[in-house]
């Protein structure tokens, strides 16, 4: 049997083969360009991902731990606020049901109005007995005693008539009596009861005189065992109080 062989030039004057073997190499072409654009866009696609994820990942590592001083000062406010409210209570009964209240607004008002938070703790001891609905026969009115037409413009917004306005309004006040004063206390309480002009006029009144007197007693009834003072953890100490017991 004779075996015709073709040689490479024959075999490619072939039709169809000829166009099998262009089909071939074009598919062998886009398959390599396939890969290469599939891996080129996994890669770009890497690329974005840990762009968005890489920054979050560092905020989240490089956040601040929550701050322990800060759970710190949240305890010594409450202890503080406590340690008011008990005296207060024990002190001035009728005012126990509200004395946790008395005691937020006098410490959050103190810190408000950078003022001594015994003494304006006394001067509503002195003021009014913790009784939120006094009113004077000279129109002073509220816990604090706030005559409305003398100070109401001066601590506005604040709307004297509300129990916890009216002792922030009397901070505000002993705040700037302190600056008058240069910071005498004795000045500061006598002006709270008569006026600074008269205090700096120099006049002096035995009511005025007794009512600074007061004053006093209650802030060393108020600072005998303050929170922070107290001195005697480990002995029995009259009128002690300690942030864990409460006053004897």
């Amino acid at each position: 049997m004779y075996i015709y062989r073709l040689n490479k030039r024959e075999l490619f004057k072939i039709p169809l083969l000829r166009y099998g073997a262009f089909s071939l190499a074009l598919g062998v072409l886009f398959y390599f360009v396939g890969i290469g654009h599939a891996t080129y866009m996994q890669e770009h696609e890497l690329q974005a991902t840990t762009a968005v994820v890489t920054p979050a990942l560092v905020t989240d590592v490089n956040s601040p731990a929550p701050d322990a001083t800060d759970f710190t000062s949240n305890q010594v406010q409450e202890d503080r606020i406590g340690w008011f409210a008990a005296k207060i209570s024990r002190e001035f009964p009728q005012a126990a049901q509200d004395a946790t209240k008395f005691a937020t607004w006098i410490t959050a008002a103190a810190d408000k109005h950078q003022v001594d938070d015994l003494l304006l703790a006394s001067i509503i001891a002195a003021e009014s007995s913790y009784r939120t609905t006094a009113v004077s026969d000279k129109g002073a009115i509220g816990p604090a005693q706030i005559i409305p037409r003398f100070w109401a413009v001066f601590c506005e917004p604040l709307n004297l008539h509300e129990p916890g306005d009216n002792i922030e309004c009397s901070a505000h006040i002993l705040s700037y009596l302190g600056e008058l004063c240069d910071g005498d206390e004795s000045c500061v309480i006598q002006s709270y009861n008569m006026g600074f002009p008269r205090v700096k006029a120099g006049k002096q009144f035995s009511c005025v005189a007794r009512y600074e007197e007061k004053v006093e007693r209650f802030k060393t009834l108020f600072s005998c065992g303050y929170y922070e003072a107290c001195a005697c953890q480990n002995q029995k100490c009259d009128d002690c109080f300690h942030i864990a017991l409460q006053p004897q």
